[in-house]
């Protein structure tokens, strides 16, 4: 499995795609560090400063790994360098599970890169508002902790749907217009709301909320427990279907 695993980040290196995406998390952290702060209705206060850090994960985060780990897979079959991986490894769970460590890590490394970049622009300018940041605090802890779940997930939930469809376009495409349309439409229609918890929109912000109201619209998050559990199975059970089903036929 290690050699599984060093193998992926090979194919990853040799792509552009992880550096454009990595200015883009620094780009975006940074920027959000900003919007946060610099409107009146910003962040004032020590209470809100978890804001600052979940901000990546809690909107435009989530897709830059899902898109990460959908081109994990569908590029293999776009380029047809899937014809060698499963010659080498005829097992399509060991190559799907060797992904989805490999693209954990990823969104932890992501993680880590846009916690840095919204601490660099946010961290200095809250202090010269005389907001203190504190490190020790809960809220600010389970918001740091929140984005590394979220992203590392979201980075199998890509590589799920990718398994599952295989079609880059298609992958990509109905996975961001899901995450982006279909989800904040079903949380706008009173009669399936209930249902928007268990979205990977909805378990995202269960994971990542840390104070104030725990509405949406009128519809409860659920707990901290519930959002991981609802991103896991949104992370496997594409997954899984997707190594059962989707790559045990033809690879060319």
């Amino acid at each position: 499995m290690i050699r599984l695993v060093r193998a992926e980040f090979l194919k990853l290196r040799t792509t552009q795609v992880w550096f454009w995406m990595l200015l883009a998390t620094i780009a975006v952290g940074a920027l959000l560090a900003v919007a946060q702060i610099a409107p009146h209705e910003g962040i004032r206060s020590p209470e809100e400063v978890p804001d600052l850090f979940a901000g990546f994960a809690a909107s435009p985060g989530y897709v830059i790994l899902f898109t990460l780990g959908a081109l994990g897979v569908t590029t293999e079959f776009r380029y047809q360098t899937i014809t060698p991986t499963v010659l080498q490894t005829p097992s399509r769970w060991a190559i799907v599970t060797a992904k989805m460590i490999t693209y954990a890590i990823v969104g932890v490394v992501y993680a880590i890169v846009a916690l840095l970049a919204e601490a660099v622009v946010g961290v200095p300018w809250l202090n010269a508002k005389g907001v203190d940041v504190r490190w020790g605090d809960g809220d600010v802890q389970h918001a740091i902790i929140g984005t590394f779940a979220v992203l590392a997930l979201f980075g199998i939930v890509g590589l799920g749907i990718g398994a599952l469809l295989r079609n880059q376009i298609v992958a990509i495409v109905v996975g961001i217009v899901f995450l982006v349309l279909i989800e904040n439409i079903l949380l706008a229609i009173p009669v399936v709301k209930k249902a928007w918890p268990y979205t990977p929109n909805g378990g995202t912000q269960a994971i990542l909320f840390t104070h104030g109201s725990d509405e949406a619209n009128g519809v409860h998050l659920l707990s901290t427990t519930g959002g991981v559990v609802v991103l896991l199975l949104w992370a496997f059970i594409p997954a899984v279907l997707g190594a059962a089903f989707s790559m045990n036929r033809d690879i060319t």
